[in-house]
Order: structure tokens, then sequence, then C-alpha cells
């Protein structure tokens, strides 16, 4: 892409309200700053870091397995904390030992000890540094809409990302555009709520009319793409979150509602890009978080294809999402990455896609 800048994000973490007791990582990421240089970046996403970490146990966050939590397996986290003098209890240990034992003895260690520990967890992280390019494309979306139980009178908006109605290169164009797609929606009747959507009142007592009511929105994607060139290649993620989070619907958004990332004039530099993400959500996440495992994995033919997998653990019988989430999470210190990616296509529900898009200049 073209000439970069810097942007700090803080990653997305969120931590169920019942059964669960691990704070989850999620594929949301929010742009908190932007810098010319790497180096001025990365010394504000360590300040920011630092300050995050404070008073937080590690082996709280992910899933139920080291492997959510770093890179290194049991018996070289071991090695790694001996080597600055902190004495776990064994190299081998169930999960939650790990973390009564980080809750017991951290607060003993040095500021320099406990800095040598964080730096093993390189997958409990809570901001990030990444290159996008100085231009832009817009991508306007339409926000979809479902019901609360709360409150079956109102809509209320999906907490991310919408359906693609257009891509432009122009900040005004795309603004127009979005403007006429509003102007009959406006016209209309009901009322509308956007609970926890970014930018949004979140006032559950005042939901608002329909002429005051945004239901389309222009985002601001990087782009590569080039004047007059006429098409290009969307990076976009699968909107997840209203699929778990804690929200009771009535009637869940649609879920066809996706989040753009990314817009290339190369398909192959796009799906390098999705694969890229594709690879670094299977690191991290647990896909039984996202997907509805009478859907997908629980379904007669994908139990015979995970079978056929030889995971460490048999498949569970029933399809309640809090099984599947732990017995994936237990499988993690001894299945492949071949194995991990198997499983996740066998949810059947991608994270990350690309498509290709007409994009305006005019």
């Amino acid at each position: 892409m073209s000439e970069s800048r810097y942007t700090v994000r803080q990653l997305g973490w969120y931590q169920p309200p019942h059964g669960d007791p691990y704070t989850r990582r999620v594929p949301t990421a929010v742009p908190v700053a932007g810098f010319d240089t790497f180096d001025a970046a990365e010394e504000h996403r360590r300040e920011l870091e630092a300050g995050a970490r404070v008073g937080e146990n590690p082996f709280r966050f992910g899933g139920c397995s080291v492997f959510f939590q770093s890179s290194l397996d049991g018996m070289r986290l071991h090695d790694w904390l001996m080597d600055e003098g902190i004495d776990p209890p064994a190299s081998e240990l169930r999960h939650g030992d790990w973390h009564e034992w980080w809750a017991a003895f951290a607060h003993t260690w040095t500021e320099g000890q406990l800095h040598h520990a964080w730096s093993a967890f390189d997958k409990v992280r809570f901001f990030d540094v990444i290159e996008e390019p100085q231009s832009v494309a817009h991508a306007v979306i339409e926000i979809v809409w479902g019901l609360l139980e709360r409150d079956w009178n109102a809509m209320t908006a999906g907490t991310e990302g919408g359906r693609l109605m257009g891509v432009y290169r122009r900040t005004a164009r795309a603004e127009r555009f979005r403007a006429e797609l509003s102007r009959d929606r406006n016209a209309g009747g009901g009322r509308y709520r956007y609970d926890r959507r970014a930018g949004y009142s979140a006032d559950p007592h005042n939901p608002i009319p329909a002429r005051q009511a945004t239901f389309y929105e222009a985002l601001a994607v990087p782009s590569d793409v080039p004047p007059f060139a006429g098409v290009g290649y969307l990076v976009q993620r699968r909107a997840v979150i209203d699929t778990f989070a804690g929200t009771v619907w009535r009637t869940r958004p649609p879920a066809d509602a996706r989040v753009p990332v990314a817009l290339y004039a190369s398909r192959s530099d796009a799906i390098e890009h999705r694969d890229r993400l594709a690879a670094e959500s299977r690191q991290v996440l647990n896909p039984f978080v996202f997907a509805d495992p009478a859907h997908g994995a629980a379904t007669e033919g994908a139990r015979e294809e995970l079978a056929a997998l030889e995971l460490p653990l048999p498949v569970p019988s029933g399809d309640r999402r809090r099984d599947w989430i732990e017995w994936w999470d237990l499988c993690q210190e001894d299945v492949s990455d071949e194995q991990r990616a198997a499983v996740w296509r066998a949810c059947d529900q991608p994270m990350f896609e690309v498509l290709r898009v007409e994009v305006a200049d005019e």
C-alpha cells in the first residue's frame, strides 16, 4: 500500500456475564492514536500496555489453556520464569493452578521480574500497533437491527458492522450516497436505539424516532486502490459480537453483517491479508465462543469430520455452547496448526472473507 502511518489500537476482550470464568479475546480493535513513526507508536503502546496490566492475572484471559496466554508451552514457560528467579511450583500444571499461583505470588516479585513474566504472555495483549496507508476508501454500510427481550417496541442496532451498500474513494461522495439512502428510512416510523454500538447514545430509556435515527454509516478503510481503477478487493470480517455478548435478544440482528477491514487493488494481496488475519485469529480465539455449535460443528456431518481428525479429546455429545468452548480450550496443548485450522473450517463460519467490489470515484 502507499505511504504509511502507524496506529495504536486497543484490542477487544469480553467477559461473559455468566458461566465462563475467562475474559475472551474478540476480533475487534479500536484505534486510539496515530503516529508518523513506528518508534513513537510503539512507545505509546508500551505505556498503555503497562497501565492495562496493573493488577491483572494473565491466566484469566483467553481460555483454559496456556496456549491462549503464551506461545510457550507449560514447560518452556516454567523455564522462562526460572531464568529471572521466579519459582513456579511445577512445569506441568492444571490451568487453574497457574491462575492461583499467579494470584498468590505475583505481588512479591520485583518490577523487573513482573515485566519479565508478562513478556512471556504474547497472546495477552491489550494494545497493538499496525502500519496503515495514508490513503483510505469509504465503505457505506447499512446498520442491521434486532429486538431486545427488555423492549420489543424499539429496534436495536447490531453492535458492529452492517450490510455493504457501496465503496467510494472520496469522502464527500460516500456521504452523499449515505444521505440519499437515509432519506426514505428517516421518513418512516418506529423507534430505534443503539445500545452498545460505538458512537451513539446508549440510553435504553430514550429510543429515538426514525426521523432522528442513523440507518447507514460511511466507514473509512485503508486502501491502495488508485484513482479510476473501478474495482477493488475488500477484506471483511464477520460481525460476531452479537452472537455471544451479554445482550439478551428476542430477535438477533441478521448474521450477514460484516465489518470492512481493508481495500486492495490486487486480489492476491487481499487474499494474503485475509489469510494472515485468519491464522492470527486461530492462535488467540476459541471459535465456539462465536459459533452456534448446533448449526456448525455439532451437526452429524461435522462430527464425523472432527472424529476423523483424531483430536486429543472426544467431541462433546450435545450442542451446548459452553461444553464446546471448554472442550476446545482443553484440546489446545495437543493439537497441530493443521488440526486447528480444520476445526475452524468445521464451524463453517469463516471469520474473514474477500469480496470483489466496484469502487466509485465520483
